[in-house]
């Protein structure tokens, strides 16, 4: 099997530099390069078989291709963390039909550096604790779209849940004094939006509750947030007093006797991935602040 061939090649046997032949094969259109050499490189380019490589997409067109996925998984929340997965894995599924490479961004609560990476076009942060976003948004100097998570800055998008929307839809078919349940979101004004119109007596978060507490609700009324939640707390509460609010599409995980509100995270995802695109093509005359419901 012959050497594969590399833009030097090319660069080299057309008499020009690297840069050049990557402004042309990618049809950079910004660039001053003549008719002549245009159609010399892309001769030799035909005759030696070059196929651009993605450092050589990169050097034409500014951009590496790759977004940055940041995401908080705590241990103590593991229902929570199924559900930043799932959403995760939406976004993986868009980008990749997209030809975008990802790069995960795990970030832990109590770090205080987060390890920089240059060679990333964009960062989808999901419920990142504030101090976390903070440095985040200190290191990289490129779009940073927000999921689940309130930063009131102008300078950033921010697309989340409209849970308050929500709970008022369950609390139409459950009735009045009804308790909601909810696991504990890292990013903490997204956490104080979530349950701003409720009585803080009513709110019960479950990691920070002990399973004698919660069998305390027993007989109560009781919206749930979070289909893996739901099934956790299931034991201890009548399916019947129970509505919940889910992002499962397939709603047989949970008995029928359950009733459900649909929370839509695929259209969630779908804005998500529209404004990462804006915000790619430098576009940024869109709506910041995006509620969904």
């Amino acid at each position: 099997m012959g050497k594969k061939v590399t833009v030097k090649d090319v660069a080299r046997e057309a008499g020009v530099s690297v840069a050049t032949v990557s402004y042309i094969m990618n049809n950079r259109t910004d660039q001053k390069i003549s008719a002549e050499t245009k159609k010399k490189v892309l001769q030799i380019a035909n005759l030696l078989n070059y196929r651009p490589s993605h450092a050589a997409i990169s050097l034409a067109t500014g951009k590496t291709n790759v977004i940055g996925v940041a995401y908080f998984l705590n241990p103590g929340t593991p229902a929570r963390n199924m559900e930043i997965t799932a959403f995760v894995n939406m976004i993986i599924e868009r980008l990749n039909r997209m030809k975008y490479d990802i790069l995960f961004m795990p970030i832990a609560e109590d770090e205080e550096t987060i390890r920089t990476n240059r060679n990333i076009d964009a960062v989808i942060a999901i419920d990142l604790p504030h101090e976390q976003f903070k440095i985040l948004s200190e290191k990289y100097f490129v779009p940073v779209i927000n999921v689940d998570m309130l930063v009131n800055d102008d300078l950033f998008f921010q697309i989340y849940t409209d849970y308050p929307s929500l709970i008022n839809d369950a609390s139409s078919i459950i009735g009045k004094d009804y308790y909601v349940l909810l696991d504990n979101h890292a990013n903490e004004n997204f956490r104080s939006f979530i349950t701003k119109n409720l009585p803080s007596d009513r709110v019960v978060i479950i990691s920070e509750f002990s399973n004698e507490q919660l069998k305390k609700l027993l007989g109560k009324k009781v919206i749930v947030i979070g289909t893996y939640l739901a099934l956790m707390v299931q034991p201890y509460l009548k399916a019947s007093d129970m509505v919940v609010i889910s992002s499962e599409e397939n709603q047989c995980m949970l008995p029928e006797t359950i009733k459900v509100v649909h929370n839509d995270i695929s259209k969630k995802a779908n804005l998500t991935m529209n404004i990462l695109l804006n915000a790619l093509n430098r576009n940024f005359d869109l709506n910041h602040d995006c509620k969904v419901k």
